[in-house]
């Protein structure tokens, strides 16, 4: 060695390689060490290369879902080496069991979110986090509701004596 540019072999021994590459790097390498006297000694180690994870953008649609409606998406990892952590989140916290949000895992490499009556407080970002040795991808879509009007203040009848000015 070096075969390439890529790979540096520094006078202590120390072999470098820059940008590892899964199909050029990942081998078996062996070391030899040799004294003035001539003896020498070897030792092999195994290079693994690992691939970080890549979530699969996903979308909740183009349009803002009704209150009460049902909502389903999937969250993929479609690259990265096991073991896979995939994990949902609602503005950046972890989902809490009572927030009316399942999370259902398919393999190691899926989890859907799953919202069986979407309410006011289920609008917000949701972002899926795929997390393995090698690194961490996620992906976030923003969840629009439409809620139906509500009153704040109830509108109720006045009475005005003629000639004053109305304010309601």
């Amino acid at each position: 060695l070096p075969i390439n540019r890529k790979q540096k072999v520094f006078p202590n021994g120390t072999l470098v390689i820059e940008n590892v590459e899964r199909m050029s790097d990942q081998a078996t390498y062996t070391c030899v060490a040799k004294n003035s006297q001539g003896y020498s000694v070897r030792g092999n180690l195994e290079l693994q290369v690992m691939v970080p994870p890549v979530v699969q953008p996903f979308s909740f649609g183009e349009v803002a879902l009704n209150s009460g409606q049902v909502v389903t998406t999937p969250c993929s990892v479609i690259e990265g080496d096991h073991p896979l952590q995939l994990r949902w989140l609602f503005d950046g916290e972890p989902i809490k069991p009572r927030f009316g949000a399942a999370v259902f895992n398919i393999g190691e490499r899926s989890a859907i979110l799953s919202i069986a009556s979407v309410q006011h407080n289920h609008a917000g970002n949701y972002t899926c986090v795929a997390e393995n040795e090698a690194g961490t991808d996620s992906h976030t879509a923003n969840l629009i509701i439409n809620v139906p009007p509500r009153w704040i203040l109830e509108p109720t009848d006045k009475a005005f004596a003629q000639g004053s000015d109305a304010k309601v």
